[in-house]
């Protein structure tokens, strides 16, 4: 009989290589959503700007994330389609997900516990059953709000503006949901309820009906063509909606602006430091040595009654024919000074 990924099952396994594949990929993605993901929410927090100087940064947290969010929607496309596939070419029911059996079941357990029912049954397996419906469920909301953060702009053409701050605050609170979930749940899986996942399988595959090899390949030949262009539509899909549009980032260009450093002020600023700097500075092979002008028409700087914000502006920053002079090249001290002497009345 045939396993969950439609390969024999072997004696003392209950999961077959690919399945063990798939968990290894959800366990990286999930832990790697958690890593890039907590810090953002949480920039503030030493603990946080500390493992985001660790992923190099906050730029490299935010690839990393998408990263992690991408390979997650990938996971969920094949998940979907090997549920499919065994549905289709073997009848194999999903066995993980809780029924209204297995509700009945807990709760006559629960019933059982407080005294008010006798004779009561646990459901086999429920405790992993509700693991894989939180997983599920929080996989859903998770891609759903993630894809809509990840292109706010193409999301706003079918939902309102007022979706990507209610997207965000499910993304990252049903993130933090589903990590807290997982700690406590894992626990008490592993150490109270030793849940029997082969028993599940079990009764599933003994509800799954008897098919020929005939059949089975039939089915196979019939679903495979189908089940790949419907991955390829849902893989483009999700590229092209998350990379394909233009983003807030790309549609306002970049603006170079120079912040005024509070700490150099105009008051300290020495006129007589100022006029033996000039002389020794790019700045008079332009302006002329006394400031009043050069030979091929740069305008004269002296008496100018330009602020210093603005005079720090345009030498940081350039305009026209003049070039930007970075901090290395020309310290704010030696502007402070300089435009101290420049604006000092000439005798």
């Amino acid at each position: 009989m045939p396993d969950e990924s439609g390969h024999e099952i072997r004696t003392g396994k209950t999961l077959s290589a690919a399945q063990r594949i798939e968990r290894l990929v959800v366990v990286v993605a999930l832990i790697g959503l958690i890593l890039t993901g907590l810090p953002q929410k949480y920039s503030g927090e030493p603990w946080a700007e500390f493992i985001i100087v660790l992923l190099g940064g906050i730029e490299s947290a935010r690839i990393l994330h998408r990263f992690m969010a991408i390979l997650l929607m990938a996971e969920a496309i094949y998940h979907v389609l090997a549920l499919a596939f065994k549905w289709f070419v073997y009848g194999l029911r999903p066995v993980l997900l809780p029924g209204l059996k297995d509700w009945r079941q807990f709760l006559d357990r629960i019933l059982g516990n407080l005294g008010l029912r006798s004779d009561t049954k646990s459901g086999n397996g429920f405790a992993l059953k509700i693991e894989y419906l939180v997983l599920v469920v929080s996989a859903v909301l998770l891609i759903f709000t993630g894809l809509i953060l990840l292109n706010p702009i193409a999301a706003t053409t079918i939902f309102s503006g007022e979706s990507i701050p209610v997207a965000r605050s499910i993304h990252s609170n049903q993130a933090l949901i589903l990590v807290l979930f997982l700690v406590v749940w894992r626990f008490a899986v592993i150490f109270l309820w030793h849940p029997q996942r082969q028993q599940l399988m079990a009764e599933r595959d003994a509800s799954a009906p008897e098919r020929s090899a005939n059949q089975i390949a039939s089915r196979r030949r019939s679903f495979l063509p189908v089940a790949l262009v419907i991955a390829a539509l849902l893989v483009l899909g999700v590229l092209w909606f998350a990379f394909g549009e233009q983003t807030a980032i790309d549609t306002v260009p970049r603006r170079q602006a120079v912040v005024f450093a509070p700490q150099v002020m105009p008051d300290a600023g020495d006129a007589h430091v100022g006029a033996v700097l000039w002389p020794t500075l790019r700045c008079a092979f332009c302006h002329g040595d006394e400031a009043n002008g050069g030979p091929n028409g740069e305008p004269a700087l002296r008496n100018t009654t330009i602020p210093f914000p603005a005079f720090y502006e345009q030498v940081r920053v350039g305009k026209g024919d003049m070039p930007a002079f970075s901090a290395e090249d020309l310290p704010d001290g030696y502007l402070l000074h300089i435009w101290a002497w420049l604006s000092q009345p000439s005798s």
